[in-house]
């Protein structure tokens, strides 16, 4: 399958959001609230052209109940649209955009009109990748709990709220 064909057959953001459990829920629609998106990255976003979205995700992701709601928020007041495949049923597709060897999601794939790969992205901004990199030795010599950095990594989320990840993606953007 292409990049498009993924792309048209993947779920609209709706029919994502169809999945979730109802606490799932109230999570994406808290960070989607408190997503800090500003005029001039909206702006930056239509700016660089028309794009398609595609991300590869699940609903039980942590990560993803904070990150989704942002990417999709950011691309939707841009109008691009935005599609979700479901990474555990399309495993040839997350095997493409491997994270240190694992499936991390979300990865979320920009695409030109043709549905040429502008670039990708993920699985986490910069600085919530930066604890959980940090804490794997850690985590591996049983000197953290991965719950711990699981907390660490949430507690960025919530302080953020979005900023880092809109500003990683205007930058990809604009080159």
């Amino acid at each position: 399958m292409t990049l498009q064909d993924y792309f048209n057959d993947g779920l609209t953001v709706d029919a994502y959001t169809q999945l979730l459990s109802e606490d799932q829920k109230k999570l994406h629609e808290n960070h989607e609230r408190r997503a800090n998106i500003d005029s001039a990255s909206v702006e930056a976003v239509r700016d660089s052209g028309p794009h398609n979205v595609l991300v590869i995700t699940e609903p039980w992701c942590g990560d993803s109940l904070a990150i989704f709601p942002v990417i999709a928020k950011l691309f939707a007041e841009a109008g691009c649209d935005v599609r979700v495949v479901q990474r555990d049923a399309h495993t040839q597709l997350i095997d493409q955009y491997l994270t240190s060897g694992g499936r991390a999601i979300p990865i979320a794939v920009v695409l030109d009109e043709a549905f040429v790969e502008r670039f990708h992205w993920g699985p986490r901004p910069a600085p919530a990748q930066a604890i959980v990199i940090e804490n794997k030795p850690k985590i591996a010599a049983g000197e953290v709990e991965k719950i711990e950095v699981h907390k660490k990594v949430r507690a960025f989320y919530a302080q953020d709220n979005g900023k880092s990840i809109v500003q990683e993606f205007v930058a990809q953007l604009a080159k």
